[in-house]
């Protein structure tokens, strides 16, 4: 527990406070990767934090009786959160200010993304790391469907978004095509990025957007790519969903405004049991 307690303690207490000293003297607008968990994004902003010289956050909610809850919880579960939340210098310092900023917010599609977020919470679902599982896939599919938010996805621009921004992504045309498009007010300048675009695509938009030159995509943070991966790799493969699942979760206002028919009705192709 080493590694989790010197990161939360003191190098993210460090780097907190260093964007706090550049929101103080920056003119440029801050950047901020506010986006649903288990979306690509922590390869986003750790890519683009090394790029540019003003401030850049990243985090999944601007409520901060949330962000306390989300800590109260992995304290009651014996584990430290990912990264110390800076929602309350955010709302401190931009906004709720006039100052301008730019927001990137990626998507994906809500059954994978559910797959993913389950594994990514895998010590607080089962009460251990998933490299130390050695239950059944059937007791796995039981705790997905018992303890997961699987509403979290298809209503997270809804509920923290719009909210948090102050911006209805519904009532914006989003070309569902291309997988991209962008959105201006008063004070912000938005992208939003469907998450499975390729990397070179997402780094060219991510760096027009940011004024940022061959700007590159590290991956970071990949469930794939972790202890875990081997369990969660025949997890996905076990796992299939009822007719009513799919459609609770396909026929959702966010799935019908992101994605295409065709992408879908893949999707149910993929999934259905």
């Amino acid at each position: 527990m080493i590694k989790p307690f010197i990161k939360y303690h003191i190098k993210d207490r460090w780097h907190l406070w260093k964007q706090t000293q550049q929101l103080k003297k920056t003119k440029e607008a801050p950047v901020l990767i506010f986006t649903m968990a288990k979306v690509g994004s922590s390869s986003v902003y750790h890519s683009l934090r090394h790029r540019i010289d003003i401030p850049c956050f990243h985090i999944h909610s601007l409520n901060e009786i949330e962000a306390l809850n989300a800590k109260a919880l992995c304290k009651k579960n014996g584990v430290y959160p990912g990264s110390r939340s800076p929602v309350f210098i955010l709302n401190a310092y931009f906004l709720e200010t006039n100052h301008k900023y730019k927001v990137i917010s990626l998507f994906r599609n809500p059954i994978e993304r559910n797959l993913s977020a389950f594994f990514e919470a895998f010590e607080i679902h089962m009460g251990m790391p998933a490299h130390r599982y050695k239950g059944s896939l059937q007791n796995l599919e039981m705790s997905f469907f018992d303890k997961l938010d699987h509403s979290y996805c298809k209503d997270w621009f809804d509920n923290h978004f719009k909210t948090g921004i102050g911006v209805d992504v519904y009532t914006h045309p989003f070309d569902k095509t291309k997988g991209y498009d962008t959105i201006s007010t008063n004070k912000a300048d938005i992208l939003l990025v469907k998450s499975s675009l390729n990397d070179a695509l997402k780094a060219d938009l991510v760096g027009d957007f940011c004024n940022v030159d061959q700007f590159f995509l590290k991956n970071m943070n990949v469930t794939e790519a972790k202890k875990s991966a081997k369990l969660y790799a025949a997890f996905k493969a076990h796992m299939r969903f009822s007719k009513s699942y799919l459609e609770d979760q396909l026929e959702s206002q966010y799935t019908n405004h992101f994605f295409t028919i065709e992408e879908k009705l893949a999707l149910y192709k993929k999934w259905t049991k």
